[in-house]
């Protein structure tokens, strides 16, 4: 029994880490440039460098950045366990985002808009969940991969493309990081509904300002 329930945290653990909401962005860039639209047809070149740019700025800068404030004592765990700890670096995250946003708008080549749209609707849930964060905490894991439902949803419905399976997968993988995150006691059962709903609502609504 012991060695099942370390097991089971040890998978939570991993699967914490693979679906990272930082990686979102990255992940959702890898659907669309395989999705079989004209997305796909962009130049291999170009592909590089959207990828490159929008990894490095809103996984790799906002991540390095954690091991200084730890250093710092501004926050107490790599984790972010506690509340309190989330706010600097969601604000050094949610300016990270923005930063990737304005690079991939000063690009020497076309960058689809949709692209844009994914980056500034992210940099958008950022925000709010650091403003709840203020008075209660919600998982940015399940704001993270139900967002990243949301977005290839709506990619979907827009560009007509064939992307169920990857819908379907997308539904399951949600239920096994809400159960992680609720494994590892890192959430309570509401605070990773909240972080569902407000991944899945907030993106629909702010592609759909954007867009529409």
């Amino acid at each position: 029994m012991i060695q099942k329930e370390i097991y089971n945290d040890l998978f939570s653990k991993i699967i914490s880490i693979i679906f990272h909401p930082l990686l979102m962005p990255s992940y959702a860039l890898l659907i669309i440039f395989n999705s079989g639209t004209h997305y796909s047809y962009i130049p291999t070149e170009a592909q590089k460098i959207i990828y490159i740019l929008v990894f490095l700025t809103t996984f790799l800068i906002p991540v390095s950045i954690i091991p200084f404030l730890l250093q710092l004592k501004i926050i107490k765990t790599f984790q972010l366990k506690d509340r309190e700890d989330r706010i600097i670096p969601l604000f050094i995250t949610a300016i990270s985002y923005y930063f990737s946003y304005y690079l991939l708008s000063r690009l020497p080549f076309h960058v689809p808009q949709f692209i844009k749209i994914l980056i500034i609707a992210s940099a958008t849930l950022i925000c709010i969940n650091l403003i709840i964060n203020l008075k209660w905490k919600v998982s940015s894991h399940l704001i993270g991969v139900s967002g990243l439902l949301a977005l290839i949803f709506l990619f979907s419905i827009i560009y007509y493309a064939d992307l169920l399976y990857v819908l379907v997968l997308l539904s399951v993988i949600s239920g096994i990081v809400a159960f992680a995150r609720l494994k590892l006691n890192a959430h309570n059962p509401q605070q990773v509904y909240s972080g569902f709903l407000l991944g899945f609502l907030g993106i629909i609504l702010v592609i759909y300002f954007w867009m529409f």
